[in-house]
């Protein structure tokens, strides 16, 4: 193969990656609204609920939303390291 059509085929394998990056992003950031909006019904619903049982559920699950939203935060900026580290064709 000449160098020509070797470029061209690795411009391709890069921009795939690029892609499948974007798409990624672009479902984390979807979910990651998603679960806010969750956080703020479950908060706005722990202020309303006197402590129990209810209250400790709820609780965890903003726990749990918490983590979750933290982790996929962190996806996020780790891709976005990632295309800034890699140089355009």
């Amino acid at each position: 193969m000449k160098t020509k059509k070797l470029l061209a085929r690795l411009a391709g394998f890069l921009n795939a990656d690029q892609t499948a990056q974007r798409k990624e992003l672009k479902s984390i950031r979807k979910v990651l609204k998603k679960l806010k909006a969750k956080e703020r019904d479950l908060t706005t619903k722990l202020e309303e609920t006197p402590p129990g049982d209810e209250y400790e559920e709820i609780s965890q699950k903003l726990q749990v939303i918490y983590a979750q939203r933290r982790k996929g935060i962190e996806r996020v900026r780790e891709i976005k390291g990632r295309n800034k580290e890699q140089p355009s064709p």
